[in-house]
């Protein structure tokens, strides 16, 4: 950098001849710099230690002035430089404060060195602003090797959590697959069991309605068993061409059944025929049914939920709706990660499933929530699964490359 500014040796004779004339001066030079940068509201803000701090730095500041006129401009001089503006990234001051003060300081040394007469004193201000140059750009240089490393430790520490995470997900995912299959065969007899003895029953018997709520127990639980299955071993779509209506229309009708809707008007506005779309029915039925049954959990009796459909030249969108007692921010941060929920019941996995129906579409899902306000889910899926392909396709070409 020195010889690509054309600092040399006879610049540094310039500056050391300086250091006797300039050097009374330099108290006032800082007076004059802290006097201007406390009128920023940032740089104050910075400067949050009060007239302690400032009384230090004062006198950081005066030694590096008179450093300035040291004559002696080798590689430890630049490296104390260094330190400088990574001090200056730690305390956390802004780059445009920084070039102010190099401006502040330079138009007070210039009006120094002028009005001491000096020889040659546009020669000796022509070196003072090569040097005062060379330290922007090592103070420069300091700012982005030490954002580049915060920057370069936050991603691995972000990928540290990521592969932990992911490997914890896994070994959960083994373990309630396992636990699944060992409960939902066993669960099957015991459903059928009550079955038969619930028919043998007269009609008026006072066990039948305890049968039922064991039934409606048994019922829960093998939901519980399904979503764990789902999440722990999730199958690829098959993707074909389906009719959106009769997918609304059947989820429309099974959610007619269900407890949760009892109290809850279900309303659909432009469930109209849709050309046919590309997607996995079975998949975007328990996308829909997912998400519908967590806004009428999420809302009060007698209020309305709605499935609003829009159509576009390339993607669905699916818009569900409810005005319950919404989420706050950092529940709506966490809503899609498994297995956590803030309702009673259930297995914090419903979701996390959608999400990965969405994902494996090529969509996008996103949630808008206000406490007491409701919430609104959002989710986009591409009309056509063959941009999709033709993309993989293009990504793999490039990987070859």
């Amino acid at each position: 950098m020195k010889s690509y500014i054309g600092f040399g040796d006879r610049d540094a004779g310039q500056l050391r001849a300086l250091a006797e004339p300039v050097g009374p001066h330099l108290p006032a030079v800082v007076e004059r710099f802290y006097r201007e940068i406390l009128r920023r509201p940032g740089a104050r803000s910075v400067l949050a230690g009060g007239e302690t701090q400032v009384a230090r730095l004062r006198g950081h500041l005066l030694n590096w002035l008179r450093t300035l006129f040291c004559g002696q401009y080798d590689a430890l001089y630049f490296q104390q430089r260094e330190a400088i503006g990574l001090v200056h990234v730690r305390v956390g001051l802004p780059q445009h404060y920084m070039f102010t003060g190099m401006e502040i300081v330079w138009q007070e040394l210039s009006r120094v060195v002028r009005a001491a007469g000096l020889p040659d004193a546009d020669g000796k201000l022509v070196s003072l602003h090569k040097l005062l140059t060379l330290e922007t750009g090592m103070m420069l240089e300091s700012y982005r090797a030490a954002y580049s490393e915060r920057v370069r430790q936050a991603e691995q520490e972000m990928m540290r959590e990521r592969v932990t995470r992911v490997e914890r997900l896994a070994e959960v995912g083994r373990l309630a697959a396992s636990l699944a299959h060992e409960i939902k065969n066993p669960l099957a007899g015991i459903s059928g069991a009550i079955q038969v003895i619930r028919e043998d029953l007269a009609p008026g018997d006072t066990h039948r309605e305890v049968l039922d709520q064991i039934l409606r127990q048994i019922n829960r639980l093998d939901g519980t068993v399904k979503d764990l299955l789902t999440y722990a071993r999730p199958q690829a779509p098959r993707f074909k061409l389906c009719d959106m209506s009769g997918v609304i229309e059947r989820v429309m009708t099974l959610l007619s059944k269900e407890p949760a809707f009892a109290e809850i008007r279900l309303e659909c506005d432009d469930c109209a025929t849709f050309e046919p779309l590309e997607l996995d029915e079975h998949q975007v039925e328990q996308l829909l049914m997912n998400l519908l049954l967590n806004a009428a959990h999420a809302s009060t009796a007698g209020a309305s939920v709605q499935l609003r459909i829009g159509s576009q030249k390339e993607e669905t969108t699916l818009v569900v709706q409810d005005h319950g007692h919404g989420m706050d921010p950092e529940t709506q941060k966490r809503a899609f990660e498994p297995f956590f929920t803030t309702k009673a019941r259930g297995t914090g996995l419903g979701l996390s499933i959608c999400q990965r129906i969405v994902d494996a579409h090529g969509g996008l899902i996103a949630i808008r929530s206000r406490p007491g306000q409701g919430t609104m889910v959002e989710v986009r899926l591409p009309r056509s699964q063959s941009f999709r392909r033709a993309e993989r396709n293009h990504d793999d070409t490039r990987s070859d490359r």
